[in-house]
């Protein structure tokens, strides 16, 4: 996954927390026994950490909340969108 300049791997493991950035690798680690909405919040999370490290946990929490709900919502319509300018 590229965020900025950036490449990043997203890695599924087992782990205690639920998600977290190795910056010096580019690797975003995610929990992977959790559903896929919870992975999707978490990935949403820790993107913004690396898109911004300056941010307070709980204003990061919040936009991963609500990105990763409109992600969901629209899915169907990236989708569709993204195959159009395919072609």
């Amino acid at each position: 996954m590229k965020i900025g300049i950036h490449k990043y791997r997203i890695v599924y493991k087992e782990m205690e927390d639920c998600g977290e950035v190795d910056r010096t690798k580019n690797i975003i680690s995610i929990k992977k026994d959790m559903s896929e909405s919870e992975k999707l919040v978490t990935l949403c999370h820790e993107i913004l950490h690396v898109i911004n490290g300056e941010l307070s946990e709980t204003l990061v929490e919040s936009l991963a909340q609500q990105l990763s709900s409109v992600l969901k919502e629209n899915k169907q319509c990236y989708n569709e969108r993204h195959n159009k300018l395919k072609k």
